[in-house]
């Protein structure tokens, strides 16, 4: 895609033929996160967040920024988007509700609370797990 965030369901997609599907059912669940987090972590990491975190907006995220603020400037549109990436934020739209939630914010997987993570996150194998709150 335009941003440098490739599709996730698409021909080639990283969700795309059974090696994808196959880590999308392990690594997108609490499964896969409960039983090898370690693992899940760095390929989490690795293949989605890092990804998602070098993308920038282009133009068409800017136009939509422009649209919103000059077309309801007393904040009457809300931007709806799947996009888990947070650009819309970036280039300044208002009121942006994510369906997918956000790459950039996490929660711990015991307790569900927010986590504090500083990007970028570590991406070396070593990485013994995902970030938890105790």
């Amino acid at each position: 895609a335009d941003s440098g965030v490739g599709t996730f369901r698409g021909a080639g997609g990283l969700w795309s033929g059974l090696t994808g599907r196959l880590l999308l059912l392990y690594g997108a669940t609490p499964l896969g996160w409960w039983l090898t987090p370690g693992f899940t972590w760095v390929h989490f990491v690795r293949s989605f967040y890092a990804p998602v975190a070098r993308a920038v907006p282009h133009r068409g995220y800017e136009a939509l920024s422009r649209l919103q603020a000059e077309a309801f400037p007393q904040g009457a549109a809300t931007c709806v988007t799947m996009n888990v990436d947070g650009l819309h934020q970036a280039v300044g739209t208002a009121d942006v509700r994510e369906i997918h939630g956000s790459v950039r914010r996490f929660r711990c997987g015991r307790c569900g609370q927010p986590v504090d993570v500083t990007a970028p996150l570590e991406t070396a194998a070593s990485c013994a797990s995902a970030p938890r709150c105790f």
